[in-house]
């Protein structure tokens, strides 16, 4: 009997050692050709340890993991079904683990980890009141994990990332977020995405990534975030949505050319289960052609774009765009055409209203050659072409005679000027714009005080900035506003 009892024991806790040892190692073989995308070997792994640990909740979550990433960038209810599959399996048997030990590390970092996974899938589906209820289920978890296992750093990651989205809720939604106990600032959010990216075992390259984003959406700092993702880009080169961020801030940071190859990989990779990202991929060739000034090039990428995607996002700008390449091609019954389709994009976008906004006032009438220039001399500038837009503008100032014209050229003065250290002249620009009478084109104004605003803050003279960012934010119902209160939030932080 006690040979019996002797093997059992032997047996029970040689399974238990094994699987604390075998299954941390075959989950970062796993997330490693997850995070490559190579999808077939990673669910291979995590099947494994579903097979061989039932009872563990581990296989399930990483497997359902797997389905999030391509639910979120196809929105393919089969990967939806999929994933909702498997995070309901790794629900139940962290429930069932909990229930004979409550303060189990695994079971409530993983309870947590899933929550978190199904708010995300949740908010993408466009069910608010579930993703809200996961979140609270996420933070609990999550904050018990800490709470009880300190160096568990993985944990932070999920606390984070919605300590940082609670923060950016406008102010008069944040009473809601209240009565369910939900809130969070930045700092919080970006401290807890630190910790994980210093110190994580599992997660540390999801926590690079929305480092990147924080830093390229919200902190306006471009270098920082290339260097998360150029870790991460070099490390997992099959990745296309590590891929495609990068390229996006490259475009962000004006290195058309850089960006432009990284998206022509993206393409020929050709991967299956994320035609969004090629999709968008050919829509941001066709703006790199586009700032190159090389409109005969840039149509037929647009229209692979609106071909292929299976949302109404950026679909206006594409046709915007379209239209104005005709037009400046000298095509104008063709730019009509898709002066009226530029009408019909995502109008909670930015880009979107812009250009229905644009399209309909030439659709009535035909851009002039000084308007054309200035698009050409804009485009100069995205592509980070300094001295020749300079030189441009001064040989196309004495031939402006509209206002909001002349604004914009200054505007486009003050920005090459800062770009190239020359603060005095940025400044004195920058005044010139804010002088004219900018007519319908409202959004010149506001940015040129932006801009004069971070030219004086980089001169030292912060309390000019400060008042320059006070002036721009007085203006309202303008194009791309709240692009620029996020510039002017980002200002607001270094002053």
């Amino acid at each position: 009997m006690k040979k019996i009892l002797f093997l059992f024991l032997l047996t029970y806790f040689g399974s238990s050692i094994l699987a604390q040892s075998e299954i941390p190692n075959l989950v970062k073989q796993g997330l490693d050709y997850s995070y490559n995308f190579q999808f077939d070997k990673a669910d291979e792994i995590f099947q494994r340890i579903i097979s061989k640990y039932p009872s563990d909740p581990r296989g399930y979550h990483y497997r359902s993991s797997s389905y999030l990433w391509t639910y979120l960038s196809n929105k393919e209810n089969d990967d939806y079904n999929n994933f909702i599959k498997y995070s309901d399996e790794t629900i139940k048997k962290c429930e069932a683990i909990l229930d004979s030990r409550d303060n189990d590390e695994t079971a409530l970092y993983i309870l947590g980890a899933n929550y978190g996974f199904r708010a995300l899938a949740f908010t993408k589906a466009n069910s608010s009141v579930s993703a809200l209820w996961a979140v609270k289920n996420a933070n609990k978890y999550l904050s018990k994990t800490i709470e009880l296992y300190p160096k568990n750093y993985d944990a932070h990651l999920g606390l984070g990332l919605f300590n940082y989205a609670l923060s950016l809720v406008p102010s008069i939604f944040k009473w809601a977020l209240k009565l369910g106990g939900l809130s969070g600032t930045k700092e919080e959010g970006i401290n807890h995405l630190k910790i994980v990216y210093r110190n994580g075992v599992y997660s540390r390259n999801e926590a690079a990534y929305f480092l990147s984003q924080i830093y390229s959406e919200t902190l306006i700092d471009y270098n920082t975030a290339t260097g998360y993702l150029k870790q991460l880009i070099n490390k997992y080169p099959g990745n296309s949505l590590f891929g495609y961020s990068y390229a996006v801030v490259l475009m962000k940071n004006r290195k058309m050319n850089e960006a432009e190859k990284v998206l022509r990989k993206i393409i020929a990779d050709n991967n299956k289960d994320f035609k969004q990202v090629i999709s968008y991929s050919n829509f941001l060739i066709g703006e790199i052609l586009f700032r190159k000034n090389e409109f005969s090039s840039t149509i037929s990428y647009y229209e692979k774009f609106l071909s292929t995607t299976k949302e109404f996002d950026y679909s206006g700008i594409a046709y915007y765009r379209i239209a104005l390449s005709y037009e400046i091609t000298g095509r104008r019954e063709e730019a009509k055409k898709n002066y009226i389709l530029a009408r019909n994009g995502n109008l909670d976008l930015a880009d979107d209203a812009f250009a229905k906004r644009k399209g309909e006032i030439y659709f009535d009438r035909t851009l002039s050659q000084n308007e054309i220039k200035l698009i050409n001399i804009s485009n100069m500038i995205e592509c980070g072409k300094y001295q020749e837009a300079n030189n441009s503008l001064w040989e196309l100032l004495p031939n402006l005679q509209a206002e909001k014209l002349k604004a914009e050229a200054y505007l486009y003065l003050c920005d090459i000027n800062y770009e190239t250290g020359k603060l005095d002249e940025a400044i004195k620009d920058g005044e010139k714009a804010v002088r004219f009478n900018t007519a319908n084109e409202t959004w010149i104004k506001p940015f040129a005080y932006y801009y004069l605003a971070r030219a004086f803050y980089k001169s030292g003279n912060k309390s000019k900035a400060a008042e320059m960012v006070e002036a721009a934010e007085d203006f309202s119902d303008f194009d791309y506003q709240v692009k620029l209160k996020g510039y002017t939030d980002a200002l607001k932080e270094k002053l």
